[in-house]
């Protein structure tokens, strides 16, 4: 009995003695292995990452509502005005070529693409109001509301005057970017095309906004 103890306590000195003496790199592996058994065993939840902080100002994304266009696609309104959509993009409200209005977007960017439209009273000045619009537009230019502004007319026959506004990202609208051109035709029909995009996604998808917006054509 005696020599059985002695014999255990041997045992324990040469097991302690082996920790103290291991390098690190190997108690670290023995570490390891003992997490991996532990976590085979019944009842044992196994270790999980911890997840990645959201982004609280990560721009909210436009989710797909359906089939995207495979190629550009190019509609003719009934106003006698026709613009171009890129691929990829998709139809997200109302009717393309009517007077109602329509939106587009990217999915998975905050990129868009609207129009809407109403009609003027017979007598509604448009030529003041464009003028007055594009002045009061360069003014704020000087409080940095717009980074870009310019006269935008059509002529034409449909007699299609306006103004273009490019916002910056420290005074936009709502949390976007805008490029927007409003216009009158003959008949006192008010226009907004808008482009819009989060300003984290401006740089990226500017020149694809001014395209749309360039797109625009009346009879």
């Amino acid at each position: 009995m005696r020599k059985t103890v002695w014999l255990l306590t041997v045992a324990a000195l040469c097991g302690l003695s082996f920790l103290a003496l291991a390098p690190p790199d190997l108690l670290a592996q023995w570490g390891v292995i003992q997490r991996g058994v532990e976590a085979t065993r019944p009842g044992q939840p196994a270790t999980q990452p911890a997840p990645a902080p959201e982004d609280p100002n990560a721009p909210f994304n436009r989710a797909k509502m359906g089939e995207s266009f495979q190629a550009p696609m190019t509609y003719k309104n009934n106003r006698h005005f026709s613009y171009t959509i890129p691929a990829g993009w998709q139809k997200e409200q109302g009717d393309p070529t009517g007077e109602k209005g329509v939106g587009f977007g990217l999915p998975g960017t905050t990129a868009s693409f609207n129009i809407h439209i109403t009609q003027m009273v017979p007598s509604f000045p448009r030529k003041a109001a464009v003028d007055a619009g594009f002045k009061q537009a360069k003014e704020e230019m000087t409080i940095r509301k717009y980074m870009a502004v310019k006269r935008r007319d059509q002529g034409g026959s449909r007699g299609v005057i306006g103004w273009e506004t490019i916002e910056t990202a420290e005074k936009g609208s709502g949390g976007f970017q805008r490029i927007q051109w409003q216009c009158y035709d003959k008949d006192n029909y008010y226009y907004s095309f808008m482009t819009a995009v989060n300003p984290q996604q401006f740089n990226q998808h500017r020149a694809v906004m001014q395209k749309i917006i360039d797109s625009i054509r009346f009879d």
